[in-house]
């Protein structure tokens, strides 16, 4: 496999009905690594690579017959990696983790979303539904849980039914200034194994976020609070409802 690639989704900004604009940034990140149950894939193993950037990240929903399928039971975690970019070069060479550089580098939420493959998982683009499996919030009420972190961690419901999926992370560098948080986005390929007989909803199309969902544009008072809030201690992020199974 090649050994320089894209490493997410350049800079979303959030404008009209869509998230959409690509302008460049520096110092970012993407998800080229996936962690199953805790063991870390290789770059770009199961991650869409270099279409439609705010699905699956820049070219990430053409890339399927590029990228291998990760199996994972359900009720198994699955992690998303985060390495930093610098999206002026393009590319970045293939790396080890590096702990004073890399990690979720913006302060702001993660969340997870799930998307059934009606066909082949090679051919599908994401333009199905999609359920959400997690946020990533703060639980303290002052500080987001995914910021500095290496990677950010969902657990697939037990009772996901089995199939082959996309599996999209995403993380938003949150703004109270209306129309100015970024998104970073990947998704990986995964066949879900397991006896799940669940119904997974409610779901949405990608992409899909009202720029005024309170889960983007958020309050002063919870994007810098001076004591812990209970109003982001409650945040649940855009989107439709967790499906737990």
């Amino acid at each position: 496999m090649c050994s320089f690639r894209r490493v997410a989704s350049q800079t979303a900004l959030i404008s009209g009905l869509l998230l959409s604009g690509l302008p460049s940034a520096n110092g970012h990140y993407g998800f080229p690594v996936v962690l199953i149950n805790g063991i870390a894939s290789k770059w770009w193993e199961f991650i869409r690579w270099d279409s439609e950037p705010m699905v699956c990240g820049w070219n990430g929903t053409k890339t399927g017959h590029r990228t291998g399928t990760a199996k994972i039971e359900a009720g198994g975690v699955i992690g998303f990696r985060a390495f930093a970019a610098t999206y002026n070069e393009g590319f970045v060479k293939t790396r080890e983790f590096d702990a004073q550089i890399d990690g979720v580098g913006h302060t702001g939420p993660g969340q997870a979303y799930m998307s059934k493959a009606p066909g082949a998982l090679e051919d599908y683009e994401g333009d199905g539904d999609w359920f959400k499996i997690g946020t990533s919030g703060a639980s303290d009420g002052m500080y987001w849980d995914s910021t500095g972190k290496p990677e950010i961690n969902f657990t697939i419901p037990k009772a996901t039914p089995p199939g082959k999926y996309l599996v999209r992370v995403e993380h938003f560098n949150i703004s109270p200034q209306f129309g100015m948080t970024q998104l970073f986005v990947n998704c990986a390929q995964v066949e879900v194994t397991g006896s799940g007989k669940g119904t997974p909803g409610p779901t949405i199309k990608l992409p899909g976020y009202d720029p005024a969902d309170p889960g983007i544009w958020i309050p002063r008072a919870m994007y810098n609070p001076y004591k812990p809030s209970d109003l982001l201690k409650k945040y649940k992020g855009p989107g439709p409802e967790i499906w737990t199974g």
